[in-house]
């Protein structure tokens, strides 16, 4: 019998009402890094383009004056974790509804809210 151990991948629940609309879109690989098992996961609660690559937001400037860039617009936050590690595959991607922005997924999320909402106005931040 064949036994292959897969750590479970979980993330924080960022949804903060039951009511929501999502569609399908496709989560690439490129650009996502590989674990040591070299799976490469886009996470539940990730920014997406409309490329379907996850979208980086970096931070430049000084302490007090900062601004943050995003990679790309977002189209739409991811519903559930995926494994791209053999191409790219289909994912929920949410595009309207409330949600928690402390705990989706990516660095300067809270801090770039105001540039996110202006991006995906039917995504509500509590």
């Amino acid at each position: 019998m064949y036994y292959k151990n897969i750590p479970a991948q979980s993330s924080p629940e960022f949804l903060a009402s039951e009511k929501f609309v999502s569609f399908t879109a496709t989560a690439v690989s490129e650009g996502v890094t590989a674990d040591e098992n070299g799976d490469k996961y886009v996470k539940a609660g990730t920014l997406i383009g409309a490329s379907g690559k996850a979208v980086k937001i970096t931070r430049s400037g000084s302490s007090g004056s900062y601004t943050y860039t995003l990679s790309e617009d977002p189209a739409g936050i991811t519903m559930s974790t995926v494994n791209v590690r053999y191409g790219d595959q289909p994912v929920g991607v949410l595009v309207e509804g409330y949600v928690i922005p402390e705990r989706l997924q990516g660095d300067y999320i809270v801090e770039a809210a105001e540039q996110i909402k202006a991006k995906l106005p039917e995504v509500k931040f509590r």
